[in-house]
């Protein structure tokens, strides 16, 4: 019953994770989840995602051949927005300017990026990177981020593989406590959060999944989801800009090799919740102690049931996380790094 019933400090978030791995032996009458693959075909002229469809905005896709990124036509935020700034007491409100694009991974309607060889990983990075540079550089914008949603259960409505970009005139909240922490930990210890965290599970090795020369992924000791991992840069970065081609051609791969093992783990294809966290833009002088890393939240905790956020959870705010992650550690290393629609 070691590292059971406990709470685990999460000193990016600044909040408390409860760990009780007894609760996955809970009897369960509950939904469950049964395999399915997708049968789709490579191209499907229904999709507004696929090359030469035309968009539901009346705007025609290229026939593009490498990832293609667009302003998307239905956008929760906008350069246009309107300049409303109220302030009555319980109604205030600000603009929400900002912009919202689309990448498209591959042209293939029916594939993911797990499935995608390590050139075509590559090139989607390189468009990552393209993106963040111009999107920050506008004035208005304050923060961008990077994220995929990957899965029905997530909520996905097109299957196509896809991931979107965020960048707003205001710092989104957890991207915003991420900097005050890493800033105060500098301020505190004359050193980089995330490096030091990194030394630390290197030390112990339990929670290590794999490294290589600039990178390693991890479940870490405060994980909120079972299999949540994270991966993260050996030596300080900010932003993903401020990457190499060495350094970006490494992050590719440990990053290819994590998705891979997502899917091999149960083999299927493992809906999950992908975040690039870069440090905002807003030109505060605490954006540079942020340390750019990628956050993996995959909602599955075995090959048939997800994590669902409950009563507890969602009015009280701890998580509960019902695996040890020294456990789920030890499952994502042993998953193999070959795709099973390949072995």
């Amino acid at each position: 019953m070691n590292n059971n019933w406990e709470r685990r400090w999460h000193p990016l978030l600044q909040e408390w994770v409860i760990l009780a791995a007894t609760t996955a032996n809970r009897p369960w009458s509950g939904e469950t989840l049964g395999k399915s693959e997708d049968k789709s075909p490579d191209f499907d002229p229904a999709c507004y995602l696929c090359p030469g469809v035309t968009r539901a905005s009346g705007i025609k896709n290229p026939d593009y051949e490498k990832p293609y990124a667009f302003t998307n036509d239905f956008a929760s935020f906008s350069m246009e927005a309107p300049d409303v700034n109220l302030n009555q007491g319980f109604e205030q409100s600000k603009p929400v300017h900002g912009t919202c694009r689309v990448i498209c991974f591959s042209k293939k309607h029916n594939t993911t990026l797990a499935e995608l060889s390590q050139e075509e990983i590559n090139n989607v990075f390189e468009v990552w990177q393209s993106e963040f540079s111009s999107l920050s550089a506008h004035p208005k914008i304050e923060n961008v981020l990077m994220f995929e949603n990957k899965g029905k259960v997530i909520g996905v409505s097109n299957p196509h593989p896809h991931g979107q970009i965020y960048a707003t005139g205001y710092v989104p909240k957890y991207v915003d406590m991420q900097r005050n922490s890493f800033a105060s930990y500098y301020k505190k210890h004359g050193s980089h959060l995330l490096e030091d965290l990194l030394k630390h599970e290197m030390s112990y090795k339990q929670r290590i999944i794999e490294e290589n020369d600039h990178f390693v992924a991890f479940i870490p000791y405060f994980a909120r989801f079972v299999f949540e991992t994270y991966i993260v840069p050996k030596k300080h970065i900010a932003y993903i800009s401020q990457l190499n081609k060495e350094k970006q051609d490494a992050l590719a791969e440990i990053f290819k090799n994590t998705i891979v093992r997502f899917d091999n783990l149960f083999e299927t294809s493992f809906p999950n919740i992908t975040m690039h966290q870069n440090g905002p833009t807003d030109g505060l002088k605490d954006s540079d102690l942020f340390h750019y890393h990628i956050e993996f939240y995959p909602p599955m905790r075995s090959p048939d049931k997800l994590k669902y956020l409950a009563g507890f959870e969602s009015g009280g705010g701890n998580i509960i996380n019902p695996v040890k992650p020294e456990d789920a550690a030890a499952q994502m290393r042993n998953a193999s790094i070959v795709h099973y629609k390949n072995r």
